[in-house]
């Protein structure tokens, strides 16, 4: 239409992603032992962590999340691995993942 601009790219994302700095625990499906690491974002669909292993995209979490400012509550939940990639801090990886399912506590 005339006078309206369209805008410069296309949101996908389905949820908006809050920024935190919550302490995360995996588990890595098929895997013995539990993991630390860091939650950077989180949505309504999805997580963003970094750690300091690669993990592969397809691979099945189970994250453990305890906010230490009690602005949320904790989370557990199952998400899939979609991307793996170097973080700004030398040694360390973010991984995000699309959230499967919510466990209760």
């Amino acid at each position: 239409m005339r006078g309206e601009s369209m805008p410069d790219f296309i949101e996908r994302r389905r949820s908006r992603r809050i920024p935190v700095s919550y302490p995360i625990k995996y588990k890595i499906a098929g895997e013995d032992g539990e993991r630390a690491g860091v939650c950077v974002n989180i949505s309504g669909s999805g997580i963003l962590f970094r750690t300091d292993e690669i993990i592969k995209p397809g691979r099945a979490l189970e994250i453990h999340i305890e906010p230490d400012d009690r602005l949320a509550p904790p989370l557990t939940a199952n998400i899939e691995v979609v991307r793996c990639t170097p973080a700004p801090e030398p040694g360390f990886h973010h991984v995000a993942g699309a959230i499967k399912g919510i466990k209760s506590e």
